[in-house]
């Protein structure tokens, strides 16, 4: 368990690709943003991402049931990873078009990844635990598509900040449980991914705080212990007054009792959004790491 002792200002990578403002639609309907033709700079091709808003992960009248999609295009002829980012808000509210995941789903793309940015039934619309079963309905489109996409459906990671958070550690960690993958399609394949980052994750139930009703304990990552759980990475303020950092830190102390492959960092003083807004350029340099170690060849 790691708790970083001063905040280093260290800039983000620059990424290198000029998109044209979103407008032209594919034949999908999607609307798309797309570099022009590939530039160079002092004899270097920039990298070309092409990116499609709004893409339904499955059929019906939720319009939660979409994600973003961003694609490396002249980046070489490899399969390519997958990270999937889950937007925050408490289960009730948020978006994937927020700041920080639409500047996630650009930086991971132009890091080599197919990024997905997805949106999932709020509480509002369906009751939790709804928001699990449309996280782990959207991993299996994206493996559904896999030929298509040019992706490896063995290189999953997901990242999540707050309940994004909770919901991408629950894919990691719940896929073999059949009642939460909910009624949506390609069930010939299985929600299981590679690995999770969580920011602000709430790991088990604790007061006063919605949804933690017994239950609901199978939909909390502390009713899932064990040794062969994918890789795991925490990201928690410290003074965190949303999610208590001890409830993170008894989770991961008990993952690793029995064997699971698990990281924490905490960062001193910060609070609730150190993996959102307060401190990326602690937690993004930590993510990147976290991904390129267990989804790159």
């Amino acid at each position: 368990m790691q708790t970083l002792s001063k905040i280093k200002r260290t800039a983000l990578p620059v990424a290198l690709v000029l998109l044209m403002a979103a407008g032209c639609r594919d034949a999908g309907g999607q609307r798309t943003a797309q570099q022009t033709d590939p530039q160079t700079v002092a004899g270097n091709t920039l990298k070309s991402i092409r990116v499609t808003d709004n893409v339904p992960y499955r059929e019906g009248e939720s319009r939660s049931w979409v994600l973003d999609l961003a694609e490396p295009e002249n980046f070489g002829p490899e399969i390519r990873p997958v990270i999937v980012l889950i937007h925050g808000g408490g289960w009730r509210m948020g978006s994937k078009q927020e700041r920080p995941f639409r500047s996630m789903l650009l930086h991971y793309a132009n890091l080599g990844y197919v990024t997905v940015s997805l949106d999932y039934r709020l509480d509002g619309e369906a009751p939790f635990p709804a928001c699990i079963a449309d996280v782990k309905c959207a991993v299996r489109w994206i493996k559904a598509n896999a030929e298509r996409l040019r992706i490896d459906p063995e290189r999953i990671g997901a990242y999540g900040h707050s309940a994004g958070g909770h919901l991408a550690v629950m894919l990691a960690v719940s896929s073999d449980n059949e009642e939460l993958e909910g009624d949506g399609p390609w069930r010939e394949y299985s929600s299981a991914i590679t690995c999770a980052v969580g920011g602000a994750t709430s790991t088990q139930r604790h007061p006063p705080k919605r949804f933690w009703e017994p239950q609901y304990e199978h939909c909390w990552p502390i009713y899932y212990l064990s040794a062969d759980r994918p890789p795991l990475l925490f990201l928690q303020g410290e003074a965190d007054q949303t999610v208590d950092p001890a409830i993170v830190k008894d989770y991961v102390e008990k993952a690793k009792a029995v064997g699971a492959d698990v990281e924490y960092i905490g960062v001193p003083d910060l609070g609730h959004d150190v993996s959102y807004t307060l401190a990326l350029e602690i937690t993004q340099p930590a993510m990147d790491e976290f991904f390129a170690t267990h989804l790159q060849k």
